[in-house]
């Protein structure tokens, strides 16, 4: 049994070993708690110090932090002040600008609004001088429909195609004056190897540009003419007309298949055979010319840029052609030089072969003649009569005589 002394009233305490030890692990107990709660209290004061110091040290980054962003909003809003100046004296530039360019818009727009009501007159004058020309040119149309309905044919087929021609003929001079007086359309009397046609249209433009030509081909048939004749008949002839005279168009003129549901329409286009060629009934020719005329002035323009081209640059191209002609005579003297050239090194090389075989043959004669100088010494008596006892003899007498 132990015995424990009480430290504050001097009593002593008998404890049996269970006790004893039960007390002794309640005081270790205490005593470590106490420790541990030293521990701990130190652990808080240690990371309370560090969390004040990290919080002083944050406090003091944030605040230079702060500082910086507090001079630099400082500067930026300088710069702001100074970019606001900017932009209202670009602003006030640009309104000065605009206003500038409105008012030269508004010149402009005035301008054209002038140039407008300027063409809206001129094409008025020119709607009401076309509509006086088309109405003049459908009056001529309606009184030479007329006048083909009063046509009347001649009894032989020379007859009828020639009244068909003056009668062409006639309805153009009639307006020649007035809607074409630059135009040029007369017979075609020039044969060549195609023949020739009937008539030849021509207009030029104040300049002397052509602004279209037309050949035609008249065909009249009598209606108690046993041969009927169709149009298609005379399209390569007149398209092989048109060709050799140099004519943009052909149009033929004709009355024949007057029962034709296609011919009796108006005019016939029948360019998917021959190119630009048209099929006409007699009342119907004065309308294909101002057809044609009007479609081609719509590339006179072109035309004349063409030939005005072509007139700048024909110093050009008559230069080009005669540089052409000295190059192609220079190249075929060449090629004549270059022929003479070939013969003669071919006849070189012939001469050379004979020259060297001259040269060996002449090398073999003078190798036999060599061989016969050293056959001279072999001429003696003595050696040509060795073995002969009669020349020996005869010789042998010769000598005794002399």
């Amino acid at each position: 049994m132990a015995e424990i002394k009480c430290p504050k009233c001097g009593e002593i305490i008998k404890l049996d070993k269970s006790s004893y030890d039960a007390l002794l692990s309640e005081i270790e107990k205490e005593e470590i708690e106490k420790r541990l709660n030293v521990q701990i209290q130190q652990i808080e004061a240690k990371y309370k110090a560090e969390y004040e110091l990290e919080i002083n040290k944050q406090k003091s980054t944030q605040d230079g932090v702060v500082a910086n962003l507090k001079k630099t909003i400082a500067i930026l809003e300088e710069k702001l002040i100074g970019a606001d100046k900017d932009i209202e004296l670009a602003v006030s530039r640009a309104l000065e600008s605009a206003r500038a360019e409105l008012s030269k818009k508004e010149q402009e727009i005035a301008k054209l609004k002038g140039d407008v009501v300027s063409s809206q007159k001129d094409s008025e004058l020119s709607v009401q001088q076309l509509k006086e020309k088309y109405e003049f040119m459908l009056k001529a149309k309606d009184e030479e429909i007329e006048k083909y309905k009063n046509f009347r044919m001649g009894d032989s087929t020379k007859d009828l195609g020639e009244s068909l021609e003056q009668y062409c003929h006639d309805a153009f001079d009639e307006i020649r004056a007035v809607a074409y007086p630059r135009a040029y359309f007369e017979k075609d009397n020039d044969v060549d190897e195609e023949g020739k046609g009937d008539f030849i249209f021509r207009d030029y433009a104040e300049d002397g540009t052509e602004i279209v030509s037309i050949m035609f081909e008249m065909k009249n048939q009598k209606d108690t003419t046993k041969t009927k004749h169709k149009n298609e008949h005379f399209f390569d002839k007149l398209d092989k007309n048109r060709t050799s005279k140099k004519c943009e168009y052909a149009v033929l003129v004709t009355t024949l298949e007057e029962d034709s549901k296609l011919y009796n329409s108006g005019i016939v286009d029948v360019s998917y055979r021959y190119q630009k060629m048209f099929v006409v009934r007699p009342q119907n020719f004065l309308a294909i010319i101002g057809l044609l005329r009007s479609m081609a002035l719509n590339n006179l323009a072109y035309k004349q840029q063409v030939i005005a081209y072509q007139r700048e640059n024909v110093d050009i191209t008559n230069f080009e052609s005669a540089v052409k002609a000295v190059a192609e005579k220079i190249n075929n003297d060449y090629e004549k030089a270059g022929a003479i050239y070939s013969e003669v090194d071919k006849m070189c090389d012939d001469i050379v072969t004979k020259v060297e075989k001259f040269r060996k043959e002449f090398k073999t004669a003078a190798g036999w003649i060599e061989k016969a100088k050293n056959q001279l010494p072999n001429l003696e008596v003595r050696k040509l009569t060795k073995g002969n006892p009669t020349m020996k003899e005869k010789f042998e007498k010769l000598e005794n005589k002399q």
